[in-house]
Formats: structure tokens, C-alpha cells, sequence
């Protein structure tokens, strides 16, 4: 069951530490609820939004998917929810970091010695690393 709205903008931004307009962006994205309006024309949030906003930002930060993080809450709006969803979820978001890691440590391990022999003097065409990035691997006969 949801929590009466009793939350301005203001007060949801201050007690997750996630400015209004982020809020609003959050909103957009379709990652946080809509208010509620009252009738005399306030916007008011549900105290559990609090909790929601700040799984955004700290999801964005280990940079979930923004469709991934919708169907987490999505998941945990619709009770009952396990935790078994949401580490499936986290143990598919891992490897993919994993692998990505794994990526950039071959490039890493292919670019480092160019930049490091590279003495950034001399003409363009004696650059090792214009040279080797603009020639082609040598293939045995």
C-alpha cells in the first residue's frame, strides 16, 4: 500500500539529496511517479518516493540501463517483490560490467606502449602512433 502524499518537490529533493530538476528529469524518463495534485492545485509526493528517487540515482551511478532500472521498480511497486528479482537483474548488470572491464583492458594493454614510446616530436608520419593505427598489420606470406 502506498503512503499518503504529503511531500512537496521541495521536501523530496532535500531528503534524497537529488536536486528538483533532476526530479523532474527522473519524471520524464518515466523512473519516479507524477504527483498528486491536491485541490488546491498542490503537487504532492508519496514519502515512498523518497526511497525511489534515491535507487535511481544510485542506480544511474553503477549505470543500469534507465530501462532496467524502470522494471526494478516497476517490480518493486508491484508487491510482493523478491530480492531474487532485483539480484537477477544485479548479477546481469555485473557481467555485462565485467565484460565491458575485460574490453577496455585489451584496448588499455594495446594503447598504453604507443602512448608511452610516443616522444610527441617530429613530423606526423614519424608518430608510432599515427603509424600504427594507420597501417596495416603485416601478414605472413
Amino acid at each position: 500500500m502506498t503512503s499518503l502524499a504529503t511531500l512537496s518537490m521541495a521536501a523530496l529533493a532535500e531528503r534524497s539529496g537529488v536536486d528538483a530538476d533532476t526530479i523532474e528529469k527522473y519524471q520524464r524518463l518515466g523512473l519516479v511517479s507524477w504527483p498528486r495534485r491536491t485541490c488546491q492545485g498542490l503537487m504532492l509526493y508519496s514519502p515512498d518516493e523518497v526511497a525511489h528517487v534515491t535507487f535511481v540515482k544510485k542506480a544511474l551511478a553503477l549505470d543500469f540501463p534507465i530501462a532496467t532500472i524502470r522494471d526494478m521498480l516497476g517490480r518493486v511497486r508491484r508487491k510482493p517483490s523478491s530480492c531474487s528479482d532485483i539480484y537477477a537483474t544485479a548479477e546481469l548488470h555485473l557481467a555485462d560490467v565485467r565484460r565491458e572491464i575485460a574490453r577496455l583492458t585489451q584496448i588499455e594493454t594495446s594503447l598504453a606502449p604507443l602512448v608511452e614510446t610516443c616522444s610527441r616530436q617530429g613530423p606526423r608520419e614519424r608518430c608510432p602512433i599515427f603509424t600504427a593505427l594507420s597501417h596495416q598489420a603485416k601478414t605472413p606470406d
